[in-house]
């Protein structure tokens, strides 16, 4: 699996628990717990905008578990439907773009360059729309932070289309991590994007490295709390390997 779908699979999976009910605790506990079909079947039939946007996340986390393109294809379009329906549900909630923008990326891979942009586009928007929202959305954050490392990967063509900017990548996983410290996946994620961009310029490659690899200790250091965290740091732990 590419770094760059793991990323956004994992994004997909950061979970809080502010303003949660009775059921939808147990939703979310289920989906820490790594169990999402007992999310997905929880939350099912609920029509509210929180659950709709916890149900997105939990198809993820599904396709996370399954095996065979044309099945984690089917869980990416049915978390897209979610939140889709999040969005219209309650269009002032920023979960619902999020998920929405996590949903659309994941069903990228393979995508030309062309497709790539457009969506990916649309997918920025959504994140911007989140924070307008909520400007304490770490994972809207973290996802701008990331949208921005990709793009830079994909070459000079891209940047001048969309915008994309080195410095805006760095702030928008700042101000995630600052947001979150606790969260691992914020430094992962940090990290990846600042190997992506060491790949791409070989004069920097060195120092860009040495930032990452420093991220990445950092969040090797933190405790995890839930089966996805521990999942995270396993990653830590192969990127830390993969370094030179």
């Amino acid at each position: 699996m590419s770094k760059v779908l793991m990323t956004i699979l994992t994004a997909a999976l950061l979970l809080t628990a502010s303003g949660l009910t009775a059921p939808m605790d147990d939703a979310l506990a289920a989906l820490n717990r790594g169990q999402p079909s007992v999310t997905v079947a929880l939350l099912r039939d609920n029509r509210d905008a929180p659950a709709l946007s916890l149900l997105a996340r939990a198809y993820v986390g599904q396709s996370v578990l399954v095996d065979g393109r044309p099945e984690k294809q089917r869980l990416y379009a049915a978390s897209e439907a979610a939140a889709r329906a999040a969005v219209a549900a309650d269009g002032r909630a920023a979960e619902g773009y999020v998920e929405l923008a996590n949903a659309l990326a994941l069903q990228l891979q393979g995508a030309g360059v062309v497709r790539a942009t457009r969506t990916g586009l649309e997918i920025r928007r959504l994140f911007e729309q989140a924070l307008k929202l909520d400007p304490a959305q770490a994972r809207a954050w973290m996802g701008l932070g990331t949208w921005h490392a990709q793009a830079l990967g994909l070459g000079a063509l891209v940047v001048l289309t969309t915008g994309a900017s080195e410095d805006t990548m760095r702030m928008s996983h700042q101000k995630a991590i600052a947001l979150a410290p606790g969260e691992i996946f914020f430094r992962l994620s940090y990290a990846d994007s600042l190997l992506l961009l060491a790949g791409q310029d070989v004069r920097r490659a060195t120092g860009l490295r040495q930032e990452a690899r420093h991220l990445l200790e950092g969040a090797l250091a933190l405790k995890p709390q839930t089966y996805w965290q521990k999942y995270d740091q396993e990653q830590v732990r192969e990127r830390l390997r993969g370094l030179p």
